[in-house]
């Protein structure tokens, strides 16, 4: 490499090669010049270094080199070693912004807008330039003040809102209201919105948006609709700009709108509209009829309404439904006349039946009921009483009246060693029952009542009497027998017992048996029924509470141990039916102690794990770690310890024993209501401890 100064120390051949350097060359000179030292050379040559300077306004971009070589007929180089130099930030106006700022660098520019409402003061744009050897901005950033709108339109007959207002800026707006007479009632109507507000064409200069209302003397009629009706409220005059809303009458249609507003010209609009039929009346009424199927309560033209006979009933002879529909005139066609009751033709009746006395008559319709019965001699083959035939609503009986025939008869029971309970007759029609009995030493074979039937026959059959045996024996006082019957047949057996407090000897049962295959008797003899007697009762170590030699049913006796032993079981027992105890004989179990619960204050001895009735042993309390005189104390009956070994019973006694002593010594009585004062505060600490015990309290130092 190497660096050139002239065009003439070039080679001839390479002269044309440097007219083509020299051409690229000058295309690299946005940012930068060559050096002042290059200036004059008009020639380069392959491998010559040039090296440039950045102009005013940018500045050494370190990072990349400052130089071109020449290399193959072209110049080889980075062109973005200078960077523009950067200006401060100009800031942004009150009620305005910056628009399109990405960079704040030499030759850029700033533009600025203001908000809506605002306009601007100033230049919009500024750009980044040289002053006295510095990038700085070429202007004073601008401001933004609130567009005025001139003051609003003054109207004749009203005023707006805004009479305090001195400056009327983007955004304002005022209501105008027309003037009122004394008494508060408007002269006036407001033509025109009542509300206007202040705006921007260009965004300099403000307009108000429209033109200001008017106060206009208009007033609209009431507007009359042929069968229509105001829903609004009703008014005696109507002012511009009021609305009003219409309704039809019911089963008349609006045509054209249901809203009209007062014009300023005394009109309204839209104009009022019509109410035009739109449905027929109500469908009549017919009488035993009902209208089916009904949608609602408009009948529009061609609307069909169908009528239906109640039940029962019918327009003529099979016909029970008719129709009308709403004509293009909005009436009906024919009506129906009323539905007539459907009738019955009178009942058939055949040989041997007849209409009952009470239910003939010369007509009959829907729901007449009447009742059929056969001629004396005669009865349906159901055996009914009567036959009941009902009118239905399709003009026929619901049944045809069953046959009656001649009534059939029973011949008269006849039972061998038997005869009817009743006087006997010789008619016996079906239904007739009759109650069979035998003879004395017979029993019936099966139930006693048996009734003729349809067929002339009894049923059930005809029982016979066969022998039997007589009432069964009887013995002693107290025996019962389940017999509810004088009589008995063969195999029938019955079942003895006694009274309670008696005790059955024998069979509990005998049956009726027959030794020679004639004649019948009971199995055996009945039995006795004798007292029932229990043990003396007798208890090991106890004793009855009873002079009693003999105990029979019921008997109660008391029990009671000796001295020395203990009831385990019931004190008392009752003898019962079966001979026995009941609860069971108590025993008596000797009497035993158990050693005193050993505690720190108490000692005791002998010592030993249980003692005997009467048996004793010492026991002795220490106080404050002094030992205290022993004491003794006694297994008593009851099981217990008596005296109880307890140090507060032993410290009491000896403090009665020492009252005592006290009071057998004469002691002088002021000492002796010392000692009792003394005592006496004793026993109120000994209190005082104890509730504390319980309350979880304790004594403190």
């Amino acid at each position: 490499m190497r660096m050139v100064s002239a065009l003439g120390s070039a080679r001839p051949r390479d002269r044309a090669a440097v007219l083509v350097l020299l051409l690229t060359a000058a295309l690299v000179v946005g940012t930068q010049e060559l050096k002042e030292g290059y200036l004059h050379n008009r020639t380069f040559s392959t491998s010559d270094v040039v090296e440039y300077n950045c102009r005013p306004g940018y500045m050494r971009n370190t990072m990349a080199r400052n130089t071109f070589i020449c290399e193959k007929n072209r110049w080889k180089g980075s062109s973005n070693f200078c960077l523009p130099r950067p200006c401060s930030y100009p800031g942004e106006p009150m009620n305005g912004r910056l628009v399109e700022a990405e960079q704040f660098t030499f030759g850029s520019t700033a533009n600025y807008s203001c908000d809506t409402g605002y306009r601007l003061i100033g230049n919009s744009q500024i750009r980044c330039v040289i002053k006295d050897g510095h990038v700085a901005w070429d202007g004073d950033v601008p401001t933004c003040e609130p567009i005025p709108c001139l003051p609003p339109p003054v109207i004749a007959n009203g005023e707006h809102n805004g009479g305090h207002i001195e400056l009327f800026t983007y955004g304002a707006s005022v209501t105008y209201h027309c003037h009122a007479d004394i008494r508060g009632r408007k002269h006036f109507s407001l033509v025109g919105d009542a509300s206007i507000f202040c705006t921007t064409i260009d965004n300099v200069n403000g307009v108000w948006n429209k033109p200001a209302p008017e106060c206009k003397e208009v007033s609209c009629r009431e507007p009359h609709v042929e069968h229509g009706r105001l829903q609004s409220r009703y008014r005696a005059e109507y002012t511009y700009g009021d609305t009003i809303i219409f309704d039809c009458e019911f089963r008349y249609a609006l045509l054209g709108s249901d809203t009209a507003t007062c014009q300023e010209d005394g009109s309204w609009d839209p104009p009022p509209p019509q109410c035009q039929r739109s449905s027929c009346d109500d469908p009549p009424d017919v009488q035993n009829a009902v209208k089916a199927r009904l949608a609602g309560n408009l009948f529009p033209i061609e609307t069909v309404i169908t009528y239906e006979c109640k039940t029962g009933y019918e327009f003529s002879p099979g016909v029970v439904m008719e129709h009308i529909s709403c004509q293009p005139d909005y009436t009906w066609t024919e009506v129906p006349p009323p539905c007539k009751r459907i009738s019955c033709p009178n009942p058939a009746t055949k040989t041997g039946m007849q209409i009952s006395f009470w239910d003939r008559k010369d007509t009959y319709v829907f729901g007449d009921r009447v009742r059929i019965i056969c001629d004396p001699g005669y009865v349906f083959k159901d055996r009914d009483d009567h036959v009941m035939l009902q009118c239905t609503n399709n003009g026929t009986w619901n049944r045809a009246a069953p046959e009656c025939i001649p009534e059939p008869h029973c011949p008269k029971p006849a039972v061998d060693h038997g005869r009817e309970a009743y006087n006997s007759k010789n008619d016996y029609t079906v239904g007739t029952k009759v109650r069979i009995e035998c003879d004395e030493g017979y029993t019936l074979s099966t139930q006693q009542l048996v009734t003729c039937q349809a067929d002339g026959n009894w049923f059930p059959s005809l029982p016979y009497c066969q022998k039997a045996c007589g009432p069964p024996p009887q013995s002693t006082s107290g025996l019962n027998v389940n017999a509810t019957s004088s009589s008995f047949p063969y195999g029938y057996r019955v079942e003895y017992s006694c009274a309670a407090g008696l005790s059955l000897i024998g069979d509990e049962s005998l049956y009726c048996t027959s030794e020679d295959g004639v004649n019948l008797e009971w199995s055996g003899p009945a039995p006795e029924c004798r007292v029932v007697h229990c043990p003396k009762p007798v208890v090991e170590n106890g004793e009855m509470v009873t002079l009693r030699h003999t105990f029979p049913y019921g008997t109660s006796v008391s029990f009671y141990c000796k001295e020395g032993f203990m009831l385990r079981g019931s004190a008392e027992s009752r003898c019962v039916a079966d001979g026995t105890w009941q609860p069971a004989l108590p025993k008596c179990q000797p009497v035993k102690c158990r050693a005193p619960t050993s505690k720190e204050n108490l000692q005791f001895f002998p010592v030993k794990g249980e003692y005997e009735f009467k048996e004793s042993l010492y026991f002795s309390c220490k106080l404050n770690n002094n030992a205290a005189d022993r004491a003794l104390t006694t297994c008593s009956t009851n099981g217990s310890w008596m005296p109880p070994p307890n140090c507060k019973t032993f410290y009491v006694r000896k403090k009665i024993d020492q009252i005592k002593e006290t009071f057998d010594c004469g002691l002088p009585l002021a000492e002796l209501r010392t000692l009792l004062e003394v005592q006496k505060l004793y026993l109120e600490i000994q209190k005082l401890e104890k509730e504390l015990g319980a309350k979880g309290g304790r004594w403190w130092p």
